[in-house]
């Protein structure tokens, strides 16, 4: 028995777009366009995302260089930072608890 024979309309119905080889290199297709469709939104989004991050970084930057109070408030309360995370790092590193 080299091919099999489907009795049933129905199975046969719902089976026939399945092994249809042009029906479904159809739905193959458009099921590729529909991902790269989706990549492309995706990438669009995180651009655009990236680019409104970016002038407000750059903007951030042009007032830190204009102002100097606001950059050396910035640097003292970041050295203030990383100096109290220091005990946490060092508990963690030997093991003991503070």
């Amino acid at each position: 028995m080299k091919f099999a024979r489907i009795a049933s309309s129905e199975a046969l119905d719902a089976l026939f777009p399945l092994v249809d080889e042009d029906i479904s290199a159809v739905a193959r297709d458009e099921a590729v366009a529909a991902e790269v469709a989706e990549i492309d939104a995706l990438i669009e989004e995180m651009e655009r995302e990236w680019a409104a991050a970016e002038r407000v970084e750059a903007f951030r930057i042009s007032r830190e260089l204009t102002d100097e109070v606001r950059a050396r408030r910035t640097a003292r309360r970041a050295a203030q930072q990383a100096l109290r995370s220091l005990p946490v790092r060092l508990d963690a590193v030997t093991g003991e608890a503070a």
